[in-house]
């Protein structure tokens, strides 16, 4: 492994429970949606299987939603989610984290399921969007994680090949891509990762705090 973090030249990230604590909103986001169209409320199973995940993920919920009350649940969501999208912060530690890796020479990327424009907003309002060469949002993915896809298409932005690349994550779809890309992978715990559920699928490192990445890259 230690040839492996030789090569590394760019750290790319995914956004909602790792380098923001976004996640709670979504869940909250899209129950609300579902509550105001379905009249129910989503279940902790339902709302486990939504997180981090794009608005086409509704269908596998519920196979027999119209294309209207699909469309009527996404305004809702994204209309919650807006009201109170300042209410989001960075982890501790992570902005130290960044400008350490930045100042170091690495290319920071970022890839995310969400609408773009969220994504930006929100990297804004928490003062990292200018640590980052390329920031990628639901628009630009031909295909969402667990394919390696997406890791993929970011790297070749970066300029910078699959071998040359760590993939920072808090989902177990983090690492399943990231594997599939062929590119190290660090499962993310000082947010919304849970090592029960990450230790499965075998992520190359887990950190419990945002200055081990940092460590580890120096």
């Amino acid at each position: 492994m230690k040839n492996e973090i030789s090569r590394c030249k760019g750290v790319l990230f995914d956004l909602d429970g790792t380098l923001i604590n976004s996640e709670w909103l979504g869940t909250e986001s899209y129950n609300y949606g579902v509550q105001k169209i379905l009249n129910r409320e989503l279940t902790e199973s339902e709302k486990q299987f939504l997180v981090g995940k794009p608005f086409n993920a509704l269908h596998v919920l519920f196979p027999s939603l119209t294309e209207r009350e699909t469309e009527e649940i996404i305004e809702e969501t994204l209309r919650y989610y807006r009201k109170y999208h300042l209410q989001i912060k960075e982890y501790a530690g992570i902005k130290k984290m960044l400008q350490s890796l930045k100042d170091r020479g690495y290319k920071l990327g970022l890839v995310t399921a969400k609408l773009k424009s969220n994504a930006f907003k929100e990297l804004e309002n928490t003062g990292l969007l200018p640590y980052f060469e390329v920031v990628m949002g639901k628009e630009d993915c031909i295909e969402f994680k667990p394919s390696p896809v997406p890791l993929l298409q970011l790297a070749k932005r970066l300029n910078l090949k699959p071998a040359e690349c760590l993939y920072i994550g808090d989902q177990p779809t983090d690492i399943q891509a990231t594997h599939s890309a062929n590119m190290i992978s660090v499962a993310a715990l000082w947010g919304e990762g849970n090592y029960e559920r990450l230790i499965p699928v075998k992520p190359d490192f887990i950190f419990e705090k945002p200055e081990q990445l940092t460590k580890l890259l120096t």
